[in-house]
């Protein structure tokens, strides 16, 4: 199964290069904005949860890494941040592409 963000991020970011087009094109100096909404443009395309029965591969922009099942401790949903993975060591990995209504959904894929 997998989770992304919603597509409709994309016309966010078009809205976002239109503005910072605007601005790069008065002067030099400026012109290094651009790469703003590019690599908000990359996030978005990228940004992923992939769940299945041996466990989670997490994409975040262009970091990837694969958690198995056994190594998930806890899921922690916040109101206003992103999910949050607690592994058995002791670390922690960001779901950023994962909303909050289908943590449901994963918890299911990783039960046997």
């Amino acid at each position: 199964m997998v989770f992304r963000p919603d597509r409709t991020a994309v016309t966010a970011v078009g809205v976002f290069f239109i503005g910072t087009l605007y601005l790069a094109l008065t002067g030099p100096w400026f012109a290094p904005l651009l790469l703003l909404p590019l690599g908000c443009l990359i996030w978005t395309l990228r940004a992923r949860v992939v769940a299945d029965d041996t466990g989670l591969v997490v994409c975040n922009g262009l970091g990837k890494q694969q958690i198995r099942w056994e190594q998930v401790e806890t899921i922690e949903v916040h109101k206003r941040r992103p999910v949050t993975l607690h592994r058995t060591d002791g670390g922690t990995t960001l779901l950023t592409a994962l909303p909050r209504q289908d943590v449901r959904r994963l918890v299911e894929v990783g039960q046997p």
